[in-house]
């Protein structure tokens, strides 16, 4: 699922596009995410592209015939769901990127802090309104993943457990494994998907849960959930430093 994110990088400067491309490729490995990141080096080329794969795009101001500002205004006409991140040597154009309700304005030269925080808004805001399609008898039903709690497998069909309720699904277990985005889920006992994010504390051989569930962890697991738990906490921790 994590492959359906596409970022673009809209800049007229090689160098620059360069050093985005690092700070990207080096976030996206430190918190164990997954995207295409896509290079253009005019606005033209852009527009050119299908703009509406995009959930995310770095767009320089100064560029030759088609600046940044005109990009993005015909970028939001196809794709309204984008999120444009302005970058640019002069904060002459802020008050222009705010009416457009641009994601955030970097001011060049561009470094990781700022990077990194427009990053950890930007993944957050996904999230909450990515939903995952799952069969309920014939029909297909749209689920926020930050509403599921955990999966539980029941024969060849699935529970889900989410804060509003109880969903039943006709999909097994191991097909919700392959929709799920595996960083933000764990499989601590053969029968049970959890979010990470709604796990609390993780005493030596069970999860807790925000809704006070408790789910085993096999013997076998213990490790490895415990490196993944810790894992997924220290990011979220550093997420969260670099908000303040």
């Amino acid at each position: 699922m994590e492959d359906s994110i596409r970022i673009a990088i809209c800049d007229d400067q090689k160098s620059d596009r360069e050093i985005l491309l690092t700070l990207l490729s080096s976030y996206l490995d430190q918190n164990n995410l997954c995207a295409r990141i896509d290079e253009f080096e005019s606005g033209e080329a852009f527009l050119e592209a299908d703009t509406t794969r995009y959930s995310l795009v770095f767009m320089d101001i100064f560029m030759g015939k088609l600046n940044g500002m005109e990009t993005a205004r015909k970028i939001i006409q196809k794709n309204q769901k984008i999120q444009i991140v302005f970058a640019s040597t002069s904060i002459d154009f802020a008050a222009e990127a705010f009416n457009i309700e641009a994601l955030h304005y970097i001011v060049k030269p561009i470094e990781e802090a700022q990077v990194y925080s427009v990053l950890d808004k930007f993944f957050e805001s996904f999230y909450s309104m990515r939903t995952v399609s799952v069969k309920v008898g014939r029909l297909e039903e749209y689920v926020y993943l930050s509403d599921i709690l955990y999966i539980e497998a029941k024969g060849k069909k699935t529970l889900i457990h989410m804060k509003t309720g109880i969903l039943e699904s006709s999909q097994s277990l191991s097909e919700m494994v392959q929709l799920l985005p595996p960083g933000d889920f764990c499989m601590p006992i053969r029968w049970a998907l959890v979010s990470m994010r709604e796990i609390t504390s993780m005493p030596s051989d069970k999860l807790k849960l925000s809704d006070q569930t408790e789910i085993p962890i096999s013997r076998g697991k213990r490790e490895e959930i415990k490196n993944a738990f810790a894992d997924f906490r220290w990011s979220d921790m550093r997420r969260r430093m670099r908000g303040r």
